[in-house]
């Protein structure tokens, strides 16, 4: 076993502290992963890990009780820290005693796209505040089995612990690219991809479009919806009817309604 790390002003600790901070994940490009399952897929789906923090006591336990597991951490940069250190660089609750430092994957828009299929399915989050909204739809985009999810840079970070644990490991397995300006619109625009956005004033249902084709499905800010800018530029306003009193959906719920229903019609011959 490698030597214990019992001092909180170790600078790597303060290193993995600092990308509790958006500033210092982007500024890094690295984000922290914590808890086992989380930890276990980063490994399992050869994301890059540039190392893994565990204590003692979790070393020994998966020693005894998993030794694949073990096998397969093996392969990584153990750092093993006392019990006192892991607690003031977790941000859980009850603390599993693991943790990983992830290099983010950068990826241009332009190397996004080279990597899609002819017809892509594309998701982008337009002003997404809460994490818990933010994690919930890359899993669902996911899930269903869209290509891409396009972030901007107004919404909250994707690399957030809040957002990371809503995700459950789904970030590892679909491309993330966080963009500005107006140069993705324009790629995205010159591939023929159709944006299809949400709006209360449409007059067109969900159900009746058949997002064949090229799509980018935008799913906006959960109290204003998409901003007039980028609804400027969709080719197709759709809308979820509400059939009850509330006047608007959880963007989460939202999105997952039309993801899956697109890929139902996509799905379709």
């Amino acid at each position: 076993m490698n030597n214990i790390i019992e001092s909180m002003d170790n600078t790597k600790i303060k290193e993995i502290r600092s990308l509790h901070n958006k500033k210092f994940r982007e500024k890094l490009k690295k984000y922290i992963v914590e808890g086992k399952r989380i930890v276990e897929e980063a490994m399992m789906h050869e994301v890059d890990i540039e190392k893994i923090i565990i204590t003692k006591d979790s070393l020994q336990n998966i020693e005894k009780q998993d030794p694949n597991l073990c096998k397969l951490m093996r392969n990584f940069d153990l750092m093993t820290v006392s019990e006192k250190v892991f607690r003031s660089i977790a941000k859980t609750e009850t603390p599993q005693g693991i943790m990983a430092v992830v290099h983010k994957r950068m990826l241009t828009v332009e190397q996004g796209l080279q990597a899609l299929p002819e017809k892509p399915f594309i998701v982008t989050l337009e002003r997404i505040q809460d994490p818990g909204n933010m994690g919930t739809i890359i899993r669902t985009a996911e899930a269903a089995g869209a290509d891409l999810i396009l972030v901007t840079k107004n919404c909250t970070d994707p690399y957030g612990d809040k957002s990371l644990r809503s995700s459950m490991g789904a970030i590892f397995l679909i491309p993330i690219i966080q963009v500005d300006g107006l140069d993705w619109i324009d790629l995205l625009k010159k591939r023929g991809i159709q944006f299809i956005a949400t709006d209360l004033s449409a007059k067109k249902s969900y159900l009746d479009y058949n997002y064949k084709g090229g799509i980018n499905i935008i799913i906006g800010n959960e109290g204003q919806g998409i901003s007039k800018f980028l609804l400027d530029k969709t080719d197709e306003r759709i809308i979820i009817p509400i059939y009850g009193s509330v006047e608007s959906l959880n963007a989460s719920i939202a999105a997952g309604i039309m993801i899956y229903k697109a890929q139902e019609m996509r799905k379709q011959k």
